[in-house]
């Protein structure tokens, strides 16, 4: 038997080599594919990215052309009206200003509309507590004040 323990002894080291092998071959493996499926992600990203920037480029050239377009047509109209300002008869009138923006309501001018909504409401909401329609009445939160 004193033969035997030897090769029972190698056997078992190169057992004990071969699983160790094995279990950091798969240690490393599995954080080798979320690394290169991170490589993956990061590489979709960026050809994402760069067609994106491809179209935007497109869209800023095509946007300029039409603005180069545009400068021409009112360059042109500019020398049309100025020949039709100059005969004795032709009168241009001048643009009409944009019209002002409504003025905003203050907050106590929402909070007092908002009073006089509840108070048309209640007799609608003391109806439908009676009639149970089973849906919450609307409530509108006032502004906060800016």
């Amino acid at each position: 038997m004193s033969q035997v323990q030897p090769w029972i002894a190698v056997a078992g080291l190169l057992v004990g080599v071969g699983l160790g092998v094995a279990g950091a071959s798969w240690h490393w493996a599995r954080r080798l594919a979320v690394v290169q499926r991170t490589a993956d992600q990061l590489g979709a990203s960026r050809n994402l990215l760069d067609q994106q920037n491809t179209q935007a480029r497109r869209q800023v050239e095509q946007l300029q052309s039409e603005l180069g377009d545009l400068r021409i047509f009112a360059e042109r109209a500019r020398r049309r009206l100025a020949m039709l300002s100059d005969g004795p008869t032709a009168h241009v009138a001048a643009p009409p200003p944009p019209p002002a923006a409504p003025p905003r309501p203050s907050a106590q001018e929402v909070a007092q509309m908002l009073n006089r909504n509840d108070q048309r409401r209640e007799p609608a909401l003391a109806e439908a507590e009676q009639d149970d329609a089973g849906f919450e009445p609307t409530q509108v939160d006032p502004p906060e004040n800016l």
